[in-house]
């Protein structure tokens, strides 16, 4: 905020999981004894939305203010051992593994509004991103309960927590915009595009537009502890 000749600025972190959302799955596993299994889980994360602002106002009366927002989306492969105890209807267990996450993306989208006091001009920019490719490795675990209603069917609770990041291996600009007017045909392949990787040289004096730029890979979370529960249905003896 802007008064007289003094500027205030107040900033402050904004904290979270792109792991945190809702995901949907199915499991199917196998019981090598009364006790202990195998199972196998397939999962597809619907991530909740990150939100950023920043907003400004200047002595002279400029503003400023922006907006972005970003979401993950993940397919997860949850390969597990199971371990479970009871012999009558409520079956508590337990169930340790891998998570693999697979078709992995963020998708973000900014936008801005400059006004200009001394011209009462007033830009919007807006502009979208979509963050893919690459493996993420992680660890699931999850202790619940089933309770069957017969030696078939049945339902059950858990609480389950994924440990879980995913460095990406590329980005595109989908979008850009400034009052409207379309900016991508006068970007280069450089300006729009970016390959990630572990590490790369660059020369000075040397510049590519018709190439992606190159970036170090970051790694971005995708943890979370939450409940799950769903329907148990068990065939064979």
């Amino acid at each position: 905020s802007g008064s007289g000749t003094v500027e205030t600025y107040k900033i402050s972190n904004s904290t979270g999981s792109f792991g945190r959302g809702l995901q949907f799955g199915a499991t199917v596993g196998y019981m090598f004894s009364e006790n202990i299994g195998a199972e196998l889980n397939v999962g597809y994360l619907l991530g909740s939305k990150i939100t950023t602002t920043d907003k400004e106002l200047k002595n002279n009366g400029d503003t400023y203010s922006s907006t972005a927002t970003a979401s993950g989306n993940m397919l997860r492969l949850t390969p597990a051992l199971r371990f479970s105890v009871g012999k009558d209807k409520l079956k508590p267990y337990m169930r340790v593994g891998l998570v693999i996450g697979v078709g992995n993306k963020i998708a973000t989208t900014f936008s801005s509004t400059d006004f200009n006091a001394s011209n009462g001009k007033t830009n919007i920019d807006e502009s979208e991103m979509a963050v893919t490719g690459g493996v993420s490795m992680g660890f699931a675990a999850g202790v619940g309960v089933n309770y069957m209603f017969s030696n078939k069917v049945g339902i059950f609770a858990e609480l389950g927590i994924i440990s879980q990041a995913w460095a990406p291996s590329k980005s595109v600009l989908t979008k850009s915009t400034t009052d409207g007017v379309d900016n991508l045909p006068f970007l280069t392949t450089s300006q729009k595009e970016t390959d990630y990787v572990s590490n790369y040289t660059t020369t000075s004096g040397t510049y590519s537009p018709g190439t992606p730029s190159t970036a170090l890979k970051q790694y971005t979370p995708f943890s979370s502890v939450g409940i799950n529960v769903g329907v148990h249905l068990a065939f064979g003896k």
